[in-house]
């Protein structure tokens, strides 16, 4: 191998990963946490473009945004788009014909989009070149799909053949079925390591394989997964009583329970923070042990990890919350928020909607 060569591959091993957001709660962990981003800077940050994100028909609903290979990609009106996101300028679109977006992530170079017939009858995973737009193969799912989460190659959507309760599994790389599995549901459907936790209908919870659909673990508990750790090695659930749990991903043992509960969280290596009513709640991720609370405007939304900070979106329009995320104390913030649509911090930029319109901010 050439000297210049060698040089070249080590200057690609020594530049920092991407830091982009490729499915809803940052991947396929859920934990709302991207430790890649670092450039972009809310005290400094004014509005640069802003777009609608769904069409007249009813059935169509504005998704939040996904960032991955310097592309912005969102439910747009008609259909999908990939964005410019400097500019939000198309870069190419991709009717969808009465159907809407459930859930969307890029894999493998492809955007993977769950979607909903407009007469609520039937879903469709799908898959699309990520670069152009092209669609590359689609499943009829014969009936309502709830949930999606990308992992391992592997697509794995909550369905409702028939109105039975399904969790399956899907090959992305051509749509093929690697695995089904009755009776289950994913509430919170999140892979922590390539492990799924999922509802037994009647009969507590079991983890399960994200790759072949095999038991791991079962318990008696009626548990439901709100999120996991980075390392994928614990999930964060609900339904233990009222308070939230963690608990080994990979033996389903319980290492804290507090009482706090929460329908979701957000967790980094060290801390885990609990929108609660009108505030966010941060606690030790060691021990479960409450180390500070912010007060917010309005009712809590999911709050997001990036960086040094964290962000919280709060009520329909009011401010956003920017704070230190180990401390809490308040930087500057103050963009529209909206409590059902998490903002998205990724390559530099801030992306906010509120379900009818996206806006970028840097």
């Amino acid at each position: 191998m050439s000297s210049v060569l060698v040089a070249a591959l080590i200057a690609a091993l020594m530049l920092p990963p991407p830091s982009d957001w490729t499915q809803p709660g940052h991947g396929p962990g859920a934990t709302y946490y991207n430790p890649h981003e670092t450039t972009f800077n809310p005290d400094k940050a004014t509005k640069r473009w802003e777009i609608p994100t769904h069409g007249a028909p009813d059935c169509e609903v504005g998704r939040e945004p996904l960032v991955a290979g310097g592309s912005v990609y969102s439910s747009v009106p008609g259909g999908l788009a990939a964005l410019d996101p400097a500019t939000g300028a198309r870069r190419w679109f991709t009717k969808l014909v009465r159907r809407g977006v459930t859930r969307m992530s890029v894999a493998d170079g492809k955007l993977i989009t769950l979607t909903y017939t407009c007469d609520g009858q039937g879903s469709f995973l799908s898959a699309f070149s990520a670069s152009s737009g092209a669609r590359l193969w689609d499943v009829t799912l014969g009936g309502p799909a709830q949930d999606m989460v990308v992992d391992r190659g592997v697509a794995v959507v909550d369905t409702r053949p028939d109105y039975t309760l399904s969790t399956t599994g899907y090959r992305i790389a051509d749509g093929g079925r690697l695995w089904r599995l009755t009776g289950t549901r994913g509430d919170g459907l999140l892979s922590a390591g390539g492990r799924l936790l999922l509802r037994i209908e009647g009969r507590g919870s079991r983890a399960v394989s994200v790759t072949s659909g095999a038991t791991l673990w079962t318990t008696p508990q009626n548990w439901y997964a709100v999120g996991s750790d980075p390392a994928g090695g614990r999930f964060y659930v609900g339904g233990a009583g009222g308070g939230l749990t963690a608990v080994d991903a990979a033996k389903g043992t319980v290492i804290w329970k507090s009482t706090l509960p929460s329908p979701n969280v957000t967790a980094d290596e060290k801390r885990v923070y609990l929108p609660r009513y009108r505030s966010v709640v941060c606690v030790d991720a060691s021990t479960g042990r409450k180390l500070w609370s912010v007060h917010l405007p309005e009712s809590a939304g999911q709050p997001v990890r990036v960086g040094a900070l964290l962000y919280s979106p709060s009520g329909l329009g009011s401010p956003l919350s920017v704070v230190d995320a180990v401390t809490g104390k308040p930087r500057k913030g103050g963009m529209p928020s909206d409590e059902h649509y998490p903002p998205v911090v990724a390559g530099g930029r801030l992306f906010l909607t509120d379900g009818d319109r996206l806006r970028a901010y840097f």
